[in-house]
């Protein structure tokens, strides 16, 4: 787990006006020194000097990744510490020097078009020894005017109807298929492969709600790290974790674990799970936790296991934590596991978030659903995972942030640089760089786009992070539903290259482990899509 995500200030702004459909944000500190240093030394310590050297000298297109060689020196001997990267609305994690040198790579796509000033700031490890230093260098950074990729896309349906309303699909290396249903007779569906490549029903895993007098609903469902379990959400019934090998044969019970009484209405929805498989996070809608007012809140759960890696009794809440927004909607943590992100609807009434000075974050007159009133942006939350796992409590959020408005689900990308977010009602995708969501988030925003069609819930990144799929919902009618390809090699650039046709609320979207299949579930059609997507 990565234990290092405290980055160094880089204070930005915005540009004046933002275009309709994309943003930047401004660059991060001027001049084309190649050193420099803080302005307030402690008094004994040796200031060193900070070179900073781009791999490309001259200028660099938007795709192209960029190496920055950065040395650290003194003549009083070579210091030790770390080292942080930032231009604009980037941000790198900090890198630790080794003899007085570091490496940086930034990603592709993430430098804004222009004339961008490279700060590397140097925290010293002694702060007797060694004071605070920076070093700037200057690159610019033009378009790649590489064309957009072209997409094809075909799509086989399947039927739930009878079973219930499908949340998420989930492939799985057997071969099977299980979709996640809620109604009256709610569980899960197995769907297995047929001789011809396709996909038919196999059984159906009713659930047998422990805590609730009358049926449960399975919801977001996630696999767990060990491949023998499985983890989902049950509505008012908390969490479950099912034998992996019973479900496929729908002879599972699973072991629940309640997120409260049933008069709570803690709403569980959906369920992330630690890379160790240690803990799991339940995103609980509208429970509110102890000390709290906001309704919304992530129940952290610790898992215990038997002799053969199942989940076990002793498995157990240990606490929950208020994010200060209201009606969480959706919970992802990074691929490294060090960070959750959290997303809720509406932004609560005592929440102080960043970003209030940009028109695209902090909103005013969000419909939350067809014919109701008018409310304020979202939030975006991100919880430290150490923190959360020994103390569930409001210290674990590093930052919160406002989204736009209703935004309800996140993805981060797998070099961690980048992270996703659907703002439902602006019919958008927003696009922030981790790295200043943890140290300037209000303007940690890279760019935006809109989506190709309405209300845009479920998204994914698949082909090696370079596309991006959206199901556009249009939950409360009135637009249009699809699911939408969008290319976001350049995040600020995003656009949509190609749509699929859906059925009715089309919600999650699942990616196959070939990076080109999608699992996409049409809730109010009750059917799911299986997409297979190739790339030209």
């Amino acid at each position: 787990m990565n234990g290092m995500r405290l980055i160094a200030n880089c204070q930005t702004t915005l540009l004046g006006a933002m275009p309709l459909g994309l943003c930047l944000v401004a660059g991060c500190g001027g001049g084309g020194s190649s050193t420099g240093s803080t302005t307030l030394p402690v008094t004994g310590a040796v200031t060193p000097t900070v070179t900073v050297t781009p791999s490309a000298a001259g200028s660099i297109s938007t795709a192209q990744a960029l190496s920055v060689t950065v040395g650290v020196t003194s003549s009083s001997g070579t210091p030790a510490g770390s080292v942080v990267l930032s231009s604009g609305s980037y941000a790198s994690f900090p890198v630790n020097l080794s003899g007085g040198q570091a490496a940086i790579s930034v990603p592709a796509g993430l430098l804004a078009v222009g004339s961008d000033a490279l700060t590397v700031n140097f925290t010293p490890a002694s702060a007797a020894a060694y004071n605070s230093a920076s070093g700037t260098v200057n690159v610019t950074v033009v378009a790649s005017g590489a064309a957009a990729p072209a997409v094809t896309a075909s799509s086989v349906m399947y039927s739930t109807a009878g079973y219930g309303y499908p949340f998420r699909a989930l492939p799985l290396a057997s071969g099977n298929v299980l979709v996640s249903v809620s109604a009256a007779t709610s569980g899960m569906v197995v769907f297995g492969p047929t001789a011809g490549g396709g996909l038919q029903f196999s059984c159906f895993n009713y659930v047998r709600p422990a805590f609730a007098a009358d049926g449960a609903s399975d919801f977001g469902m996630n696999l767990l790290p060990n491949g023998l379990g499985l983890a989902a959400t049950l509505g008012v019934d908390g969490v479950i974790f099912y034998n992996l090998s019973t479900l496929q044969t729908c002879n599972s019970t699973g072991v629940q674990v309640s997120q409260g009484p049933v008069s709570a209405n803690e709403g569980s929805f959906d369920v992330a799970v630690s890379p160790d498989g240690k803990y799991a996070f339940v995103a609980n809608e509208y429970g509110v936790a102890a000390g709290a007012t906001a309704q919304g809140n992530i129940g952290v759960v610790a898992l215990q296991y038997d002799s053969t890696g199942l989940v076990t009794t002793g498995t157990t809440l240990v606490g929950q934590i208020s994010t200060g927004g209201q009606t969480i909607a959706g919970v992802a943590v990074s691929p490294d596991g060090s960070r959750l992100y959290v997303t809720s609807e509406v932004e609560g009434a005592v929440t102080t978030a960043a970003g209030g000075s940009n028109p695209i974050l902090t909103r005013t007159g969000c419909y939350q659903q067809a014919g109701g009133g008018t409310q304020a942006n979202g939030l975006l939350t991100v919880i430290d995972v150490a923190k959360a796992e020994t103390n569930p409590s409001g210290g674990a959020i590093i930052a919160t942030v406002n989204a736009g408005c209703s935004p309800v689900r996140a993805v981060e990308s797998a070099d961690l640089s980048t992270l996703w977010v659907s703002a439902r009602g602006d019919n958008r995708v927003l696009a922030f760089s981790t790295g200043m969501l943890e140290t300037n988030p209000g303007n940690a925003l890279l760019g935006y786009a809109d989506t190709g069609g309405t209300a845009p819930v479920g998204l994914r990144l698949f082909d090696k992070g370079k596309l991006l799929a959206v199901a556009n919902s249009n939950r409360f009618g009135g637009g249009t539903a699809n699911m939408a390809i969008l290319s976001v090699a350049v995040p600020a650039s995003a656009s949509v290259v190609q749509t699929v046709a859906t059925g009715l609320f089309p919600r999650e979207i699942t990616v196959g482990s070939d990076d080109a299949t999608l699992y996409l579930t049409n809730y109010s059609s009750q059917s799911f899509q299986v997409i297979s997507t190739t790339v030209h």
